[in-house]
Formats: C-alpha cells, sequence, structure tokens
C-alpha cells in the first residue's frame, strides 16, 4: 500500500510538472504571437510610409519594429532604404552591415550600401560593393554603372589635381631656388668682384 501511494504521488507531482511546463509553453506561444503581431504592424506601417515619401516617420515606426522583433534584417534593410532618403547615409551603412552579415547573399544591399559610401566618398568602399554587386547579378544595373562611372570620373580627376599640385610644388622649390642662386650672383658682382678689383689695383699701384 506504502508502494502504491508513492507511486501516486510521484505521478501527481510529475504531472503539476508537466502542468507547469505546458502553461509555460502556452504562454511564451502567447507572448511571442503577440510581439509577431505588434511588429508586423510597425514593419508594415514603416513600409506604407516609405512609399509615401515620409522617410522621418517611418524610421521611428522601424525603430519600434525593431525594439520588438530584431531577429529580421529585413526591418534593417528597409530602415536603411529611409536613413539614405534622409541622407543619413552613416547609419545607412550601419543598417546595411547588419543585412549583409545576417544574409550575405542579398546582395542588392550592396548596390545600396555602395551607393551611401560614394555620398561619404569613400570611394574605394563605394567601387568595391559596386563591382561586388555587378558581378553578381547578370542583369546590368545602370544605377550601379552609373555610379561606378562618376567614381572613375572623380578618382581621375583627383589624381589630375593632385599631378598639378605637385607640379605647382615643384614650380615653387625651382623658383626659390633661382631666386637664391641670383641673390648669390648679385652679392658676388656687387660686393666680392669690386672688392677684389680695387684690392688687386691697390696691390699693384
Amino acid at each position: 500500500m506504502h508502494v502504491i501511494l508513492s507511486y501516486i504521488t510521484k505521478v501527481h507531482e510529475a504531472m503539476k510538472q508537466i502542468i507547469v511546463i505546458f502553461s509555460l509553453c502556452f504562454l511564451s506561444y502567447t507572448t511571442l504571437a503577440n510581439d509577431v503581431d505588434r511588429y508586423m504592424k510597425y514593419h508594415d506601417k514603416g513600409r506604407m510610409l516609405i512609399l509615401e515619401g515620409k522617410y522621418d516617420q517611418a524610421i521611428h515606426y522601424l525603430d519600434t519594429a525593431i525594439q520588438i522583433m530584431p531577429y529580421y534584417p529585413a526591418i534593417f534593410q528597409d530602415r536603411g532604404y529611409a536613413y539614405m532618403q534622409v541622407k543619413n547615409y552613416e547609419k545607412a551603412i550601419l543598417d546595411f552591415n547588419h543585412v549583409l552579415d545576417k544574409k550575405p547573399y542579398l546582395t542588392e544591399v550592396l548596390l545600396q550600401r555602395g551607393m551611401a559610401y560614394y555620398h561619404l566618398n569613400q570611394l574605394d568602399q563605394a567601387e568595391n560593393d559596386l563591382i561586388a554587386f555587378i558581378n553578381s547579378t547578370p542583369v546590368k544595373s545602370q544605377e550601379a554603372i552609373h555610379y561606378l562611372d562618376n567614381i572613375h570620373h572623380e578618382k581621375e580627376l583627383a589624381a589630375s589635381n593632385e599631378t598639378a599640385r605637385i607640379h605647382q610644388l615643384h614650380y615653387q622649390i625651382e623658383t626659390e631656388r633661382i631666386r637664391r642662386a641670383r641673390h648669390r650672383e648679385n652679392v658676388i658682382w656687387n660686393t666680392v668682384v669690386p672688392l677684389a678689383f680695387w684690392t688687386t689695383l691697390f696691390l699693384t699701384w
């Protein structure tokens, strides 16, 4: 009898534990379901505001969506795009970096990040991203090609300006050298030569 009572007690305790675990799972599922529902509302609203051109408001909604559910790179990509539209390129790059860390195969993000780098005048990083994007897709992107053309033009111009600056520096150095040489010649002709002439004349007098 004692054995039976002990067995029943153990079964009862096990049932209580199962009920507790089931309740916790149910609560967790309910909380997660509520979070997903809230996240989707904020994310969808943020996307709608982007389509309406209300980028600052969109960023606010996407911020909230990320706070609720920070696991989905798509929200960061959308927010990065919104940041691009308000010319906050630094924050856009941070969001695009996050997306590419999680999903490096989303090559269209390379195009967006490349454009952000371009607007920050970080031309080497921009060029790397744009070339990587072009090489990743069989379809020619006129936008990427346009940005690359601009980068190559600006690099050539920068190189040309640097060459001109070096030539100008060399010209200034040579001009100063000639000035000093002329000064030495003037000293010689106006001081040393007359002195030597009169000294010779005096000695031979």
